[in-house]
């Protein structure tokens, strides 16, 4: 018994200390001002699941124009960004070679004509002279041979004529659509081979916008669904289109497949090199509880159990209160459990806060009254306080 008083009496000493701590820290938050924040309404409204993407614009049709002979320009006739039909020429380049080659197979094939026309009248003299037996048989037969023989020349000699007058023929390069020029490589003088391209054809009133996508997405998407379509460098202007191609299977390096949209393209305001923000609904939702996002704060629950809190506004009190998290709609996420329309949430200073925590919720009448350049800076969380 006398052992259990000794060991009493330590803990009966500390009892009014720990008695006397409580009351300071009850007087210290009495005395801690109100904490100014900002809130918003917990709303019940119709939520859209947008998967955004970054893609490069390209012309409906692309088309690279080579040169087939490897030869001087002598002329360009176009500049780039021109207009151009089906048809007009690009490019001339010096027909000297060809020319000559034309003028070389045209000769040789009047040289043939003309033995194959001499052969052919010896063959009908001889033919007469042994029908009368004057001559053996076989002369005639020898001359026929021959006959044919120049008569397959001269169609040998017809081809190689042909072949010159195209190789001449492609001195001039001509467009193989209707577009726009583009990239365009050459000067005069200069040298073109069939290894470089002389220009780029672009069609661009309507044009498509390539992006990749990973597994996760790619089986989300269909043929034909709607897109919107937004460049960067042009924030206010949004094209509508649709999904027209889905490859069929992914790059086994990158783990991605290319979708392509394609879109009308008035004034030829996107080009072919632009990047594009294309933005595609993959779901639609009514009557979903929603906060914004930034009013949320994440535990150690939230990766496993998608459990995070916030601070649920109760008159001049914040209430701390733990909520289910579903998904995230751009800048509000949605509440499964845990919230109602119409409550209020701190949105603004809830790092510093405690449940049961005093608040003065900030508007515009609030910083007339109170323009004091202190009650701002509690809107910022607070480094030296840890986050509940």
């Amino acid at each position: 018994m006398t052992d259990l008083r000794i060991m009493a009496l330590p803990a009966l000493a500390l009892l009014p200390v720990v008695v006397l701590a409580a009351c300071d820290r009850d007087e210290e938050d009495a005395s801690v001002p109100p904490r100014m924040v900002e809130v918003a309404e917990v709303v019940a409204d119709d939520a859209s699941l947008t998967l955004t993407l970054l893609g490069d614009v390209h012309g409906e049709t692309e088309v690279r124009v080579f040169s087939q002979l490897p030869e001087r320009v002598r002329e360009v006739h176009v500049e780039d960004g021109q207009l151009i039909e089906e048809g007009e020429p690009l490019v001339t380049l010096e027909a000297d070679l060809p020319a000559s080659e034309v003028g070389q197979a045209s000769a040789a094939l009047l040289a043939a004509e003309a033995t194959r026309d001499q052969i052919q009248a010896d063959l009908a003299r001889i033919s007469g002279l042994v029908a009368s037996h004057v001559l053996p048989a076989s002369r005639s037969e020898t001359l026929a041979t021959q006959l044919r023989s120049a008569e397959a020349r001269v169609e040998q000699l017809r081809a190689a004529r042909r072949a010159a007058g195209q190789r001449r023929d492609r001195t001039v390069i001509r467009a193989p659509a209707d577009g726009m020029v583009a990239l365009l490589a050459v000067d005069d003088g200069d040298m073109v081979s069939p290894q470089r391209p002389v220009c780029l054809i672009v069609q661009m009133d309507r044009v498509d916008v390539h992006f990749s996508v990973v597994e996760l997405d790619y089986v989300r998407l269909e043929v034909g669904m709607a897109v919107t379509v937004t460049p960067p460098a042009l924030p206010d202007l949004h094209r509508a289109g649709e999904i027209t191609r889905i490859s069929p299977v992914l790059d086994p390096l990158t783990r991605t497949a290319t979708v392509e949209v394609r879109l009308d393209n008035p004034g030829h305001t996107l080009r072919p090199g632009m990047v594009a923000e294309v933005a595609i609904e993959l779901e639609r939702r009514t009557d979903v509880i929603l906060v914004p996002a930034r009013g949320v704060l994440m535990t150690t629950r939230t990766d496993t159990a998608r459990e995070g809190y916030v601070f649920v506004v109760d008159g001049d009190t914040a209430r701390r209160r733990p909520v289910f998290l579903g998904q995230r709609y751009g800048e509000r996420m949605e509440i499964t459990r845990g919230l109602e329309r119409g409550e209020q949430i701190v949105v603004l200073g809830q790092h510093v806060l405690r449940d049961g925590s005093s608040i003065r919720v900030r508007d515009a009448a609030t910083e007339v009254a109170a323009p004091e350049p202190a009650a701002p800076e509690s809107l910022d969380t607070d480094p030296a306080v840890e986050t509940p």
